[in-house]
């Protein structure tokens, strides 16, 4: 085999390749077999849009993990987030956040037939892979498991009857380090075997400032496979796998400062590295580390009957997980090392008996189980600078108020709340006049303050259990030798259930400042009847909010009929109506208020999903060399639960399940002589119960956003216009992709009554104080309506590369490459910040490689550079974690990074 040959026609995906007969300028093209219905055709005769890559283009490009997969399949987009694992794989916009362990991912992944629950346990480097399959649209008929938006199947190499084995040495900046190895050959005449370990470092590319090496790369993986053949018709396929991770990742330093963060982390000693995603330092004081460890065993049966093959396939995973994440990306402890623990064990089986020969009516029968049984932990508590920041960041919205009560300048807004409750509760407010709100009593300030290290999410802990089956058919008929009709659908059962422990204790957050607005008092000399204090203390004394707005030079309320204003009387309190309006200056206090109330009992216990999905394709061989279908299908992903205290932001604490719809229409086809191949395909889809999962600063609001809507066209060629050079090239243009329904969105991050938005902007009219809307779980809060609007996704997403080969002497062959990816405009986050640090411009990425080795693959040298002119973009934001202000943190795309790879074969 020419190594270099083959792989150069490759190209930016092989899914023509298979289309490509042996022409004079392409004899050595091989025909690509897929499996992504469930059973051996050609990418031609497969009626579905699939892309596939190859293990040789895999070497070629440099692809080292799944996210890498993104350079050379337009409509998969896979990005890594806060951590390692925490990875969330989107097909054609469509994805699914892994922030939460109770979601599922809308974008299924599995590896040698067998279903990865989690996104994370599918990130470590890919080991000896023959092809990896992105099956785009919903697949929920075949494949049984979640699968809404696509699949990405990775299919290794088996064991081979035959010694081989294969070396790999890459070095590269930022430390780069790289080995693999495989070895393969038979241990009997009936049973092979094959060993695969790859271990993968680098220094990273960000320096903390007290010089640690952040966004590195430490993982390794093991892997060993047994193949036995006991007889012609039955073989039977072990694997068993190890991998690792121990990474400090990632990193998102500041992309803006909101002056009042930025100044209260100077003011306490903090260092604020210049905003700059790309500057490469961070200041942090805690760690960013992940300890990822999976491994997992799985047997494969396949037997052949006269008629049909029988295959089962039995899995068992592992997964055990353990973060330590400085959340707030600052050297300031505001809040304390997230420290996260999440620990699974799954087990699936599958059975599926297969039609075969040609007969008038193929078929597929199957059933699949699933057991999951996962554990989860998480504890973020204050930090110990938390209240001296949350004071000096809101020193300056209070000091008016601070200098017309006395108080000593500077006084922030945590120490002057407590004076505020320790006045009233030392005066007796409350004990002889009712509070106006209808509230018992006031609060207490505690002993150790509102803001304190005992504070905050102590501890979450969640045994989350799922078992689920299903029973699968389909059915192809074959009504002529052109034309087939294939119909298909999924039966599915799903039962979950939870049991929930939680210690959240936040006395910030378990009162409202709205009542607290009207009940308050000002307990001061000249505010106060001398002849009733004496005998009902504080209640003798005016409401301290109509005496804070009449200093301010406020003088009437509005009327609430529209009548005439109403004269501001400070021995009245601030009228309900106004309470969650501009009139009270107290609202600024919620942004202290990081923990909602919320305890075990909030949590649902169990629950049951079921679903009938299914699909139709028609499909017509209009000729030997063009194939055209249509299709609809229907996806389905089970409900769960809310794993997060932050359930109490929305109060979903149980989401509903996610269905989809597809309609597609595709083309598949070569031309002129078989030196151009090509493919098309026209979707639209719908998704309804979409499940989101929106992060608001503080924590995230996860919930069913309705619906979405997304349509586009998918286009994939090769063009081999001569000998030694072929080009390809594919994209992905959406129509549409937007939010069908979504009334009760996050708003963008804000603070005392400013947002991340202009004044008067009407895509945020609803995110203005004073307009608090109730959502359907009967949360008061400011809640966006996005329905009808655009979701921020990429509208085109292009790649195409060019690859020449030639010979050097008679023995050895060289080749040059080129890869190039445009990405447009996208946003970063979810609650659609307008702000240009907010949002990522259009850019273009270049890859170059050059390689010279033997003709027969003995030996192979290539030179290779990733995002060769070091463009510089972003792949989210967020606001801050534990500011006040509005400033923003973002995850930077990785640089440019060049090396050089060894590889040997025999």
């Amino acid at each position: 085999m020419k190594i270099f040959s083959k792989a150069a026609v490759m190209g930016t995906t092989a899914i023509l390749s298979g289309l490509i007969a042996a022409s004079g300028a392409l004899a050595q093209v091989e025909t690509i077999t897929v499996t992504a219905q469930k059973r051996e055709q050609t990418l031609q005769d497969t009626p579905v849009s699939v892309a596939v890559v190859t293990g040789e283009q895999i070497e070629q490009s440099q692809i080292r993990d799944a996210a890498d997969l993104q350079m050379l399949v337009p409509s998969l987009r896979v990005s890594e987030f806060a951590t390692s694992t925490n990875t969330e794989f989107n097909l054609r916009g469509i994805g699914t956040s892994s922030f939460n362990p109770g979601l599922e991912p809308s974008v299924g992944v599995f590896i040698d037939g067998v279903y990865r629950p989690r996104s994370g346990s599918a990130i470590n480097d890919l080991l000896s892979v023959e092809r990896v399959e992105v099956i785009r649209g919903p697949q929920s008929t075949l494949f049984g498991r979640n699968t809404p938006a696509g699949v990405v199947s990775i299919l290794t190499q088996k064991p081979e009857y035959e010694f081989g084995y294969t070396g790999e040495v890459t070095i590269g900046n930022f430390g780069s380090r790289i080995l693999r190895g495989t070895v393969t050959g038979p241990l009997s005449d009936s049973m092979a075997f094959r060993l695969d370990a790859t271990t993968h470092t680098n220094d990273g590319y960000i320096t903390a400032e007290d010089g640690r090496d952040i966004n590195n790369r430490d993982r390794q993986s093991y892997r060993g496979q047994l193949l036995w053949n006991p007889g012609d018709n039955t073989e039977i396929r072990v694997i068993a796998d190890f991998g690792t991770i121990d990474e400090n990742c990632c990193a998102a330093p500041f992309a803006y400062y909101d002056p009042i963060d930025q100044g209260a982390i100077v003011g306490l000693g903090g260092t604020a590295v210049p905003a700059d995603p790309h500057g490469g330092r961070i200041a942090i004081d805690g760690d960013l580390n992940t300890v990822l460890d999976t491994s997992g065993i799985s047997f494969q049966v396949d037997h052949d009957f006269d008629a049909f093959t029988l295959t089962s396939i039995t899995a068992w995973r592992n997964y055990d997980e353990d973060q330590r994440f400085d959340a707030d990306f600052s050297d300031l402890d505001l809040v304390s090392d997230r420290h996260i623990q999440n620990q699974y064990d799954s087990f699936t089986q599958e059975f599926r008996l297969t039609s075969t020969g040609d007969n008038t009516i193929d078929w597929m029968l199957g059933g699949f189980y699933y057991d999951n049984q996962l554990h989860f932990r998480n504890s973020t508590p204050y930090g110990a600078d938390a209240r001296n920041f949350f004071d000096a960041a809101s020193a300056p919205s209070v000091a008016a108020l601070v200098s017309s009560l006395g108080l000593p300048a500077g006084t922030g807004g945590i120490t002057l709340l407590e004076f505020f409750l320790d006045m009233n509760q030392s005066a007796g407010v409350g004990n002889f006049v009712p509070l106006a709100s209808g509230s018992a009593a006031l609060p207490t300030t505690p002993a150790e303050g509102f803001i304190d290290t005992t504070h905050g999410l102590i501890s979450e802990d969640y045994q989350y259990d799922t078992e689920a089956w299903s029973f699968f058919g389909q059915l192809d008929f074959n009504v002529t030798d052109n034309f087939t009709v294939t119909v298909g659908g999924r039966y599915s059962n799903e039962d979950k259930t939870m049991v929930t422990q939680i210690n959240q204790p936040d006395p910030m957050s378990a009162f409202s400042f709205l009542d607290l607005a009207q009940d308050l008092r000002l307990v001061a000399p000249g505010f106060c009847d001398p002849g009733l204090f004496p005998v009902i203390g504080g209640d003798a004394c005016a409401y301290l909010v109509p005496v804070v707005l009449l200093g301010q030079g406020a003088t009437h309320y509005p009327d609430p009929l529209g009548g005439a204003p109403i004269p501001i009387n400070p021995s009245s309190p601030l009228p309900s109506y106004l309470a969650g309006t501009a009139f009270n200056p107290l609202l600024g206090f919620s942004a202290f208020q990081n923990w909602e109330p919320v305890n075990a009992a909030d949590f649902p216990t169990s629950r049951n999903d079921t679903n009938f999905s299914g699909n139709i394709i028609l499909s017509y061989d209009v000729s030997d060399t063009l194939n055209v279908y249509a299709s609809y299908a229907t996806g389905f992903k089970p409900g769960g639960f809310n794993v997060s205290t932050n359930a109490a932001f929305t109060g979903v604490f149980e989401f509903e399940e996610e269905t989809s719809s597809s309609f597609e229409i595709g083309m598949k086809g070569a031309l002129f002589d078989n030196h151009l191949a090509y493919a098309v395909a026209l979707f639209d889809q719908e998704i309804e119960g979409f499940q989101t999962n929106n992060f608001v600063g503080n924590g995230f609001a996860l919930e069913n956003a309705g619906s979405i809507q997304v349509s586009g066209l998918e286009f994939e060629g090769t063009w081999a216009p001569t000998p030694g050079l072929v080009f390809t090239g594919g994209f992905t243009y959406l129509f549409e992709s937007k939010y069908g329904d979504y009334q009760y969105a996050p708003c963008p991050d804000g603070f005392n009554g400013v947002g991340a938005w202009d004044a008067g902007d009407p895509n945020f009219a609803l995110c203005e104080v004073g307009a608090e809307r109730t959502n359907t779980a009967g949360v008061t809060a400011l809640f966006n309506d996005l329905s009808g609007r655009d979701r921020g996704n990429s509208e085109f997403v292009g790649s195409i590369t060019g690859t020449y080969t030639w010979a050097v002497a008679d023995t050895m062959e060289a080749f040059v490459r080129a890869e190039a990816t445009n990405i447009s405009s996208f946003g970063l986050t979810t609650s659609q910040d307008p702000r240009t640090f907010a949002n990522q411009d259009g850019f273009t990425m270049i890859n170059g490689s050059f390689g010279i080795g033997a003709e027969d693959g003995r030996w192979g040298l290539q030179f290779w550079g990733r995002n060769l002119f070091e463009q510089e973009y972003v792949k989210g934001a967020f606001p801050s974690v534990g500011y006040l202000g509005t400033s923003v943190n973002a995850y930077p795309g990785d640089p440019r990074t060049y090396g050089v790879t060894l590889r040997i074969r025999g």
